[in-house]
């Protein structure tokens, strides 16, 4: 666990640095608090310890501007002064607890503990998980009740994966939590830790108990957990845990890929406990029978490149190559390197890689060069010729056409299913109808469907129903949900809406009226999927891209045909681009270059796939604007860590440009543009929409009396309070000067005033403390107008709403 020291006198600083280090706490220290305030907005820290009388910036003001600027990380306060004003001052500003000097190293000790213990979710003093058992008070760890010795960072490694059982954790996330700015170490050093502390719980009979998760790091595994306490069904971190339950795990070598975006949302992000845990079907054979399928599939372009190369050997033998035979050979070898290590056929990369470089150099072949060729030629064939034979012994899988949207059903409606299928076959799109719940939590353990119609009545179990629609709205990206349900009652309404369904039909439907609202959501949500374009001229590259890609939530569109490059790049605008390198008629490097030279599509993250290491080329790729480049054959790991850091680079300077700094919502200019598509879709499926606006009042005279800070307070308080309430869909944002602004779909003036109550008496139990302790209350302005009937523009809707402000006291 990290802490974040702030202590200006030196000895005290000393002796409390050395008090934490004993008990295995990574530690920063620091002397003022300005330097305070800039290490806790470079890292995370699980616990602050500020001293009070701090020079540039004070602990008490310190504290303030955290919590002011969201920060929620436990803050421990020390001070020499025996005040309860002081105390109270502290504890208003934020802190959790406070100590006063001189300090007590035991209860410090025990204060720290149970700080970093509460958290976001209850924790008890003793980590166990089966028959291992970590006590931070005396700093042992146990398994079946035998002393394990650990280093201490392989202690710090263990009480992490303790305390965060579902979270995956990077090298770098790891490197963040247990290292110091003074001694970073590099990623190679954790990969070693790991090593060292599974190895000593496999002694100790904890075998695989910490995983890797295919491309994102390593995570506690409950999965294994469970399966090693014999007839136990569940594995908890106490009995007093209650009914936290776990987060299935699967086996994840390369199955790792069909894990879901969703499931890196952090620490702590945890689901009910499953009553059933049994798969559809074994993860990892599915992707390797899709190789398989794949090898199959592109069997005879495997061949056709294999007798080019045996032409040359031919040639070689009867002393008849010719140029163009040598530079044709070369490129087939070109593309063999590419492709065979995908499906595990590193020899076989080496092989081509070793043909391509001897026919690539300059000037006649020797003697010696053109016997080592027929020998790499004759080994490459044996090894293609086997892989074939060991496909073919395999069972047959059909590959499964490509879908480029994927529908599910949780419905026992059969003929609802079958009718909604026969409606978009003609579509390239695929329903998948699961019958019950239990079945339906299993698959999307795995899967992030674009939409999922949920049938609550007629499926039994409302609470767990609720329970899965609250989880899909708010995967990332969500996964829009389409409830069905007996009455159409608005207390129904406005209970699906706050667990976030994106649509409403009343039973009994048609398969015809499901289809329509599946459709208008499709068209509302398709902006949150993340899309892909590779654009490649080898058919099994792009065909070996997808299994890798689509099951983290990504969509992939494969080109061949660079000719054809900028009419699909304008019309799928995809989040992110891969560019091969060599490509007939127009490279990689030139289709860069022209993408860079345009407005539109200057910032698009792109990554380069190449069979070339050598540095020349790897110069020219990025002197072109990539952002990255992985050598092939392409390791799936290797790949979608590049590509998931790719893409929180360009969301984090695409959210600089449109959201608020200080709230986090959308700014003006972007709600705008929201509220206009909004609009747009509205008018198009003749459905109403109504903006709110919602105002702090007097909100300048709050910022002359308690301070901006306070005011920020406020709006920062009021941002989360409105993103947890408006979390299905809707268009949220802060215009300024006190004012936020939500626009609504699909429901009137009348459903959305009902809906408001709730979240307009939250606002109104709100209590804030200024720097001076005077505690007051905020009241709210609110209004609503509606579209069509108020106004036809945002502008006239923003019109008519500031014409009946009401006042919420």
């Amino acid at each position: 666990m990290r802490i974040l020291l702030i202590e200006d006198e030196e000895i005290l600083a000393s002796v409390l640095l050395k008090s934490l280090i004993k008990q295995h706490y990574v530690v920063d220290v620091v002397q003022d608090g300005q330097m305070g305030w800039e290490y806790t907005q470079s890292t995370n820290y699980d616990l602050l310890l500020i001293d009070v009388g701090l020079p540039k910036l004070d602990g008490i003001t310190l504290c303030q501007r955290l919590r002011s600027n969201g920060c929620f990380t436990p803050i421990l306060l020390m001070t020499a002064k025996d005040g309860s004003r002081e105390r109270i001052q502290g504890l208003d500003a934020g802190a959790d607890d406070y100590l006063i000097k001189p300090l007590d190293l035991e209860e410090l000790q025990a204060r720290i503990r149970a700080l970093i213990r509460r958290g976001d979710r209850p924790c008890t003093p003793i980590l166990e998980v089966g028959s291992l058992r970590l006590d931070p008070s005396s700093c042992e760890v146990t398994y079946n009740n035998k002393l394990l010795e650990l280093t201490a960072k392989e202690y710090s490694l263990l009480e992490l994966f303790l305390r965060n059982p579902s979270r995956v954790f990077s090298r770098g996330d790891i490197i963040e939590h247990l290292w110091t700015f003074d001694d970073p170490p590099q990623e190679e050093t954790v990969k070693s830790h790991i090593k060292y502390l599974r190895q000593k719980l496999k002694a100790a009979g904890a075998v695989d108990w910490i995983e890797n998760v295919y491309g994102l790091g390593y995570r506690l595994n409950p999965g294994r957990v469970a399966e090693g306490q014999g007839s136990s069904t569940s594995t908890t971190l106490s009995d007093r845990r209650g009914a936290e339950g776990q987060r299935g795990s699967t086996s994840l070598r390369d199955a790792a890929r069909t894990t879901t975006l969703s499931d890196r949302r952090g620490a702590g992000e945890q689901g009910e406990e499953e009553k059933s845990r049994i798969p559809n079907r074994d993860v990892e054979q599915q992707f390797q029978q899709a190789m398989g399928g794949l090898w199959k599939q592109y069997q005879g372009l495997m061949v056709q490149r294999l007798t080019v190369l045996q032409e040359l050997a031919a040639a070689l033998s009867g002393k008849t190559l010719t140029r163009e035979l040598r530079q044709s050979a070369e490129r087939e070898a070109h593309k063999l390197a590419g492709v065979l290590g995908m499906f595990e056929q590193d020899n076989g990369t080496l092989l081509a890689r070793e043909i391509e470089q001897i026919l690539g150099k300059d000037g006649d072949l020797s003697v010696s060069e053109k016997r080592q060729l027929l020998t790499l030629i004759e080994d490459l064939g044996n090894l293609i010729n086997l892989m074939g034979e060991k496909v073919d012994n395999q069972t047959n899988t059909a590959i499964a056409p490509e879908i480029s949207t994927r529908l599910v059903l949780i419905d026992p409606n059969l003929q609802l299913g079958s009718q909604l299928q026969q409606l978009v076959e003609c579509m390239g799109i695929c329903w998948q109808q699961i019958s019950n719940l239990e079945d339906a939590k299993n698959f999307l353990q795995t899967t992030s469907p674009d939409l999922v119609v949920l049938n609550i009545d007629d499926i039994g179990w409302r609470k767990e129903s609720l329970a899965l629609l609250s989880d899909l709205a708010t995967r990332t990206p969500p996964v829009p949900v389409l409830v069905l349900a007996a009455t159409d009652e608005l207390v129904e309404r406005v209970t699906f809406a706050q667990y976030g369904a994106r649509g409403f039909l009343v039973k009994p439907v048609t398969a015809a009226q499901v289809w329509d609202v599946s459709s208008q959501i499709l068209q509302r949500t398709r902006s949150l999927r993340v899309n892909i374009l590779a654009v490649d001229d080898d058919p099994l590259i792009l065909a070996a891209l997808r299994p890798m890609l689509e099951p983290w939530g990504m969509r992939m569109t494969g080109l061949e045909n660079p000719l054809r490059f900028w009419e699909v790049l304008q019309s799928t605008k995809p989040d992110l681009l891969i560019l091969d390198v060599e490509m007939p008629h127009i490279n990689g490097i030139e289709l860069c270059r022209a993408v860079r030279t345009d407005p539109q599509w200057q910032e698009l993250p792109i990554v380069f796939l190449t069979a070339h290491r050598e540095m020349e080329i790897v110069q020219q790729v990025f002197a072109v604007g990539a952002d990255d480049y992985v050598i092939k054959p392409v390791v799936g790991a290797e790949l979608l860590a590049r590509i998931t850091h790719r893409l929180e680079r360009s969301r984090l300077l695409q959210s600089l440009s449109t959201k608020d700094p200080l709230t986090g919502l959308a700014n003006q200019f972007q709600s705008n543009r929201d509220l206009q598509h909004l609009i747009a879709q509205a008018e198009k499926n003749q459905q109403s929409v109504c903006l709110i606006i919602l105002s702090v009042t007097d909100f300048r005279q709050i910022n002359i009396k308690y301070g901006h800070q306070v005011g920020n307070q406020v709006l920062q308080r009021w941002s989360r309070l409105f993103q947890s309430a408006f979390c299905s869909g809707e268009v949220v944002g802060y215009w300024g000067n006190g004012e936020f602004v939500v626009g609504v779909s699909g429901l009137t003036k009348t459903e959305v005033n009902h809906r408001l109550s709730e979240i307009l008496t939250t606002l109104r139990q709100q209590i804030f403390t200024a720097f001076d302790g005077d505690r007051f209350q905020v009241i709210c302005n609110f209004t609503v107008a509606e579209y069509p009937n108020d106004g036809l523009t945002i502008q006239s809707l923003y019109q008519a709403a500031a014409g009946g402000n009401i006042v919420l006291g």
